[in-house]
Formats: structure tokens, sequence, C-alpha cells
């Protein structure tokens, strides 16, 4: 049974989300201010929360983060002289996949009834199956298998089941008649570089980060640290997802996003072509698999993840 903190500490985050909007007219300055005190109560909101459940703390948290993301954005699209109502940014604040909401889009919302209807049978009906299919992958006994590739497994089948998640997420914001955005762009799968991986992954986040870090920080007048600077914040937004949820600070996840943002930077310009595909395609995942054990190495420590025992060398501090 869910306890009454949760909501509580929902309530205040929202509250203090929905409060900033009055501020939207305000002066830059004082209007900074004023982001800066209400950013103060949504992450510190947690506080309130009394349980000890890794997974319902991560979506309370993460829910959190989505408001603060979202105010963000409309500290920003104030300059240009703000076009949501009220009501609108009551609806824009919890809505993960439409992440910016002063880039002219649609997101989805001009779709036919019928079609937004089939999508969200289809992507609701997609999530169970993988779900399905995942827990079976979770149920295997991978003490007879090595880690690497229990691992490669199993973060594989939770890449599948996000995808899927956050697809479900934007078809039912979709039926509600809510703006919603892909989480992907094309098959991730078949990415053949960090670089294009990154440009298919988590769209909204992509957005989200295209203008309000990426641009600001330079843009296309200075590529690389803009890339780098995008993939910090990340890094460090991602950081206190887990640390609050988990309850202990791990720096693993700001070094996984900092040397994929490195990665990035390096591959930015690669388009391989021919017999070149196959073999960086290959790379890719390769990379990304290997890499994303920085990711579950620290989730591994509060919840039993992995069968197999994490090698040393996947300590490095």
């Amino acid at each position: 049974m869910l306890s009454i903190d949760l909501f509580i500490t929902l309530a205040v985050g929202y509250t203090a989300a929905v409060l900033f909007f009055f501020a939207r007219k305000l002066e830059r300055r004082s209007r900074s201010v004023f982001f800066v005190v209400m950013s103060v109560v949504v992450l510190s909101s947690p506080l309130l929360l009394q349980t000890d459940g890794e997974i319902v703390r991560c979506l309370v948290v993460l829910a959190l983060l989505i408001f603060l993301l979202h105010m963000w954005d409309l500290h920003l699209d104030s300059d240009r002289g703000t076009r949501l109502r009220l009501r609108d940014y009551m609806v824009f604040l919890p809505d993960y996949a439409w992440s910016v909401a002063r880039v002219p889009d649609d997101y989805g919302i001009n779709l036919p009834l019928g079609r937004r209807a089939g999508d969200a049978a289809r992507y609701v009906a997609g999530l169970c199956l993988v779900s399905a299919v995942t827990v079976g992958v979770f149920q295997i006994d991978w003490a007879a298998y090595p880690f690497l590739l229990e691992h490669a497994a199993k973060s594989t089948c939770l890449a599948a089941w996000i995808i899927w998640a956050f697809h479900a997420n934007m078809a039912l914001w979709r039926l509600a008649g809510a703006p919603a955005a892909r989480f992907t762009a094309g098959n991730v799968l078949w990415a053949h570089s960090p670089a294009d991986f990154w440009r298919r992954w988590n769209r909204p986040m992509y957005r989200w980060l295209l203008e309000n870090v990426y641009k600001p920080a330079g843009g296309r007048r200075n590529p690389y640290f803009a890339t780098l600077a995008a993939f910090a914040v990340s890094g460090l937004l991602h950081e206190y997802l887990l640390d609050v949820s988990l309850q202990y600070v791990t720096g693993y996840v700001t070094a996984f996003f900092l040397l994929h943002g490195c990665a990035t930077v390096l591959t930015r310009r690669f388009k391989p072509s021919g017999r070149q595909v196959v073999p960086a395609v290959v790379l890719t995942f390769a990379f990304n698999t290997l890499s994303t054990v920085l990711l579950f190495v620290p989730i591994s420590e509060r919840i039993p993840f992995y069968v197999n025992d994490v090698p040393q060398w996947l300590h490095p501090w």
C-alpha cells in the first residue's frame, strides 16, 4: 500500500513547479532567483519520503526531475514570450514525452483518434510482451554463465523494456489529447556509432538538451564544448536520480555519461558505408553494452540485479 508521504512529496514538488509559472513575466534576474528557490523545493522534497523501496523512490524522483526540466524550459521560454497558458503548463509539467514547449511541433496530437487508440493498444500490448520476456530472462540461473553474458542479456532486455514503456507512455498521452514525442528515432540497435546512438535514443531528453543546454552552450559554433556540456548535465541529472533513489552517492553514472560524451564528440562525423556498416554497428553495440556496466554496478549494491559476483576490476573506486 502506498503511503501518504509519497503523495505529499509529489504534491510539494508539483505545487512548487506550478508556482513558478506565475514568475514567467518577471525580469530575468528576479525570475532566475525564483527559479532557484522553487528548484531547491522540488529537489529537496524527496526528504519527505519515508519508504525504503528503491523502485518507488526512483519513480517519485523521476517525476520530480521532469517537473524541474519543464520549469527550466519555461524559464527560457519566458524570454521569448511563452505561449503556454496555466492549464497547458499544468499538463506539460508531468508529461515527459512533451519535453520542450516553445518549439513548434504537434507531437502527434493531430493524428486521428482511431490511429491514436490503435497505437496505444499496440504499445501497451507490446510492453506486456516485452515485460514477460524480461522477467523470463531475469529468472534464468545465470550462475552457470559468465558475468558479461549475464550483463549483456539483462541490460539489453531492460533497454527494450524502457523503450516500450516510454512508447506506451507516449501513446497514452496522445490518446488523452496531450502532446508527446516518440522515445526513439529509428532502430537503436542499428546505430553505427555512439553519436548515432544518442541521436536515436531518448528523443524527448535529446530535444530538451538540444534546446536548453547544447544551443545556449554554443551549439554549432562550438559543438565539442556544447556536446560535452549536454552530457555533463545529463550525467548530473541521472546521478541525482540514482543517488537519491538508492540513498548513496555512486559517481558511476556521471562517469558513464562523460565517457559517452567523449565518444560522441569523437564519432560525431563518422558515417560508415558499404562493408563498414555491420562492423560499426557491432562495435557500437559492444561499446554500449560494456559501458552500461557503470550504470548497473551501483544498482547491484542495493538491488539484486546480478546473480554472478561483480568482478573486482569493475570497482575502480
